[in-house]
């Protein structure tokens, strides 16, 4: 795969982080922290989670250790949990931002990192195997919020790879 390829994948994961976004700020607010039985226990805590594991992945990408990753993670997690639905779209539209910088620095799409984990040992990824999975992950958890907001009575949005392509 190659750069291009790559940064079009995480293209499709900021456009349609953005289409949920634009979808939230239309809904009453308690929406975004209404309870209920799913993967997690509000809309907010998804977005945080999603938030906090993408910086979780744009730093194993640039090789720090998961102790380093785990301070920076937790700090700029406890801000998103207090931010308003405003200002957490502020910090993923700041975070995409130093994806596509790393992007722009390193264009071996094939490059290969290798990373510590605590629990799970050492592993060797490329950037295609980070990015893949940081998109994956985030098409996962946007399907929770669909179903959240369902659970909530509301709708949700479509946001298939196969529509940021017709757009």
């Amino acid at each position: 795969m190659t750069n291009s390829q790559v940064i079009k994948m995480y293209d499709y994961h900021v456009w349609a982080n953005k289409k949920i976004f634009a979808h939230l700020k239309q809904l009453p607010n308690e929406i975004l922290n209404g309870k209920v039985k799913s993967v997690f226990s509000s809309i907010s805590e998804v977005l945080t989670h999603l938030y906090a594991t993408d910086i979780t992945w744009l730093e194993v990408m640039k090789g720090s250790n998961f102790h380093t990753i785990i301070k920076k993670v937790e700090h700029r997690k406890f801000k998103a949990s207090q931010a308003s639905i405003v200002e957490l779209e502020d910090m993923y539209d700041q975070l995409s931002t130093e994806y596509y910088d790393f992007f722009n620095i390193h264009k071996n799409s094939e490059h290969s990192i290798t990373t510590e984990h605590p629990q799970h040992g050492v592993c060797e990824f490329t950037l295609v195997d980070l990015v893949h999975h940081v998109v994956n992950h985030g098409t996962y958890h946007r399907g929770n919020l669909t179903a959240m907001l369902h659970q909530q009575g509301e709708r949700g949005v479509p946001t298939d790879y196969v529509f940021f392509l017709f757009k």
